[in-house]
């Protein structure tokens, strides 16, 4: 299921449209949008939702981009049609519900735009859950050899008939192979991850060892946090860090003094002299394209269910005694030709452009089957939300 075609030559200006809800998706549509550069027409709308980005988050989400200084348009989800109205290809760089409801309404404008999908950052393990909330698409974006595979395997078990696109994540800037930065180090960051590890337990364990690595060596230790404790983000968390180092400094566990947290984009903290720690993030992918050292932990486990399986085999897989030894490492090389760091032969931009072609020429169609199995699954999912447990239970009941 992996395209492969030949660029097209220059032709008409494009519109794109990309929708995101949260702080990480929104990050990605401006960086998506901003690789595509001027020769596009490019828009980016943020859908209403208890996800939406802080106003910092908002700013760092479009650093560096033809957003950074720009207002985000807010849409309700029921004005979506309207918004959408004239592009050529429609991105949903947003969690599953919302990318759906952007197709639904996206695939009743005549001529149908192209609908195109993403994850924002690691897409390993794919799963079918992320890719039937995209069953509308035409395409999906995959950022990796392994990815692609991956998805194509699936989405031929699950009889989808998108496409997957094998492009590159847009933050990374190495031209193929990111080359090692060598010089003594300054400064550790640790990324978190809202979803792993889980336990409060664990989160300590890692806020002790990078305590412990700050006393022990000197190094600035940052924590470069998504959001602070309480505000959205794409994930959950139910143990923020910062909020765990307040209650480790109220007890006297730690001085207090060792760990600065901070927020903002994460390309300000991946300087030269500085190694970065991480269970589980798309800041490990960034910092090894800065040719940083990374230490991606596996104390608690290197799974599928942690979000870590992609790094086995990377070289970059160690311990919190690693952490507090200050132990960092640089991937091997076969990973990366595997995991990110590929060749792009075509350009994301020239893959687009031949949907949006097909666009204009009205060649694109909606499966009456899959738009009726989308809308039965956006009914269930309001449903849950809407409705007390025993009324869901009923309703469900009558409808079967």
């Amino acid at each position: 299921m992996s395209t492969a075609a030949a660029a097209p030559g220059p032709g008409p200006r494009y519109r794109i449209t990309a929708v995101a809800d949260s702080d990480s998706y929104l990050k990605f549509a401006c960086a998506t949008l901003e690789a595509l550069g001027p020769e596009w027409e490019r828009q980016v709308l943020l859908v209403r939702s208890p996800l939406q980005p802080t106003r910092e988050q908002l700013a760092a989400a479009a650093a560096g981009t033809f957003q950074q200084g720009r207002a985000v348009p807010v849409v309700p989800a029921g004005t979506l049609r309207s918004a959408l109205a004239g592009s050529d290809v429609v991105l949903a760089a947003a969690t599953g519900p919302v990318a759906e409801e952007v197709f639904i309404h996206a695939a009743r404008i005549t001529p149908r735009p192209a609908l195109v999908s993403a994850l924002p950052g690691v897409a390993i393990p794919a799963t079918r859950k992320a890719l039937a909330f995209r069953a509308l698409g035409d395409a999906f974006i995959a950022h990796s050899h392994a990815e692609c595979r991956a998805s194509s395997d699936l989405a031929e078990a699950m009889e989808h008939s998108q496409q997957i696109l094998a492009s590159r994540l847009p933050f990374l800037k190495s031209a193929f192979r990111p080359e090692p930065v060598q010089v003594p180090l300054k400064a550790v960051v640790f990324a978190p991850q809202a979803k792993v590890p889980a336990g409060q337990e664990e989160r300590v364990a890692i806020l002790q060892a990078l305590a412990a690595l700050s006393r022990r060596s000197g190094l600035a230790v940052r924590v470069k946090l998504r959001a602070w404790a309480g505000e959205p983000q794409t994930h959950r968390e139910q143990y923020p860090f910062d909020t765990l180092w307040e209650q480790l400094v109220e007890a006297r566990a730690v001085a207090g003094h060792e760990l600065e947290f901070c927020t903002g984009p994460m390309a300000e903290q991946l300087v030269p002299a500085t190694a970065l720690a991480t269970v589980s993030t798309t800041a490990a992918l960034e910092a090894v394209d800065a040719g940083l050292p990374v230490l991606v932990l596996s104390d608690f486990g290197v799974s599928e269910q942690m979000l870590n399986k992609v790094f086995d085999g990377s070289g970059l897989l160690g311990t919190l005694e690693d952490h507090k030894a200050g132990r960092f490492f640089h991937p091997e090389p076969a990973w990366l030709r595997d995991n990110y760091f590929h060749r792009q032969d075509v350009p994301l931009a020239d893959l687009l452009a031949l949907y949006a072609r097909r666009a204009r020429a009205g060649r694109l169609a909606v499966s009456a089957e899959r738009l009726a199995a989308s809308r039965r699954r956006r009914l269930r999912q309001r449903l849950r939300t809407l409705l007390p447990a025993p009324a869901l239970k009923l309703v469900l009941q009558l409808r079967r």
